[in-house]
């Protein structure tokens, strides 16, 4: 029998795309490099889509972003470097998305399926993402072997404080990093085969958590006081 929890909590994580520049005013160096940045990113990410990893050049990520190649190669001195800077964007990206929607419900009962919604939801919401992942799989898998340590570690901060005293926790059943990085691994298999509803599948393993003592110690008590009245 399939579980239905409360889908009405998660907030929208947003988009990738680059917010657009305000001419009208002076603008901030500080907020012009972050949106160049932006725009630099997000035009990689679908030439990536578009030519593939082997065939791309800075030329296309300059087309896609709308900047010439002289001020790609400002920010960034070759296509690796631009790469590797991609990935870390979007753990930074993910970091944000997750602190946001953290903020917008604090409830630690629901801090477990706010983490796996944002990262079930992260990496589908760009299309140019997905095709990447169908045309060009050996590049994205060692992109999830490079940046898996830091999604993990991202993970972990977010659930640690609500789930530190958990009894699974506590019993020594599990640890916090195999937590964080068991999330990270059914989020990624579930980037190369998703399912019709991600919802469904965030449910199932929410539930699983919570069977297995992965419940913030207050709301066990009260789950258990219930039962017992």
């Amino acid at each position: 029998m399939f579980i239905r929890l409360n889908c009405d909590i998660i907030p929208a994580p947003g988009s990738f795309s680059a917010s657009a520049v305000n001419w009208t005013r002076k603008a901030d160096p500080v907020a012009t490099k972050a949106t160049t940045q932006a725009r630099i990113f997000d035009g990689a990410l679908h030439a990536l889509a578009r030519q593939g990893p082997r065939k791309l050049a800075m030329s296309d990520i300059a087309d896609e972003a709308g900047l010439s190649v002289g001020t790609l190669y400002r920010y960034f001195k070759n296509k690796d470097e631009l790469m590797r800077s991609l990935g870390d964007h979007f753990v930074e990206k993910l970091q944000s998305v997750l602190q946001q929607a953290i903020e917008d419900n604090p409830r630690p009962a629901d801090r477990l399926q706010i983490v796996v919604d944002v990262m079930l939801r992260f990496w589908l919401e760009n299309p140019a993402t997905v095709q990447i992942g169908q045309l060009e799989p050996g590049f994205v898998l060692d992109y999830i072997r490079r940046v898996t340590p830091k999604l993990s570690k991202v993970l972990h901060d977010a659930i640690e404080p609500v789930l530190k005293d958990s009894t699974a926790v506590l019993s020594g059943s599990v640890t916090l990093d195999e937590v964080a990085d068991l999330i990270v691994r059914m989020a990624f298999s579930h980037y190369f085969m998703p399912s019709n509803d991600y919802r469904e599948f965030r449910d199932v393993l929410v539930v699983l958590g919570a069977s297995a003592g992965l419940e913030p110690r207050r709301t066990r008590a009260r789950t258990a006081n219930k039962a017992a009245s």
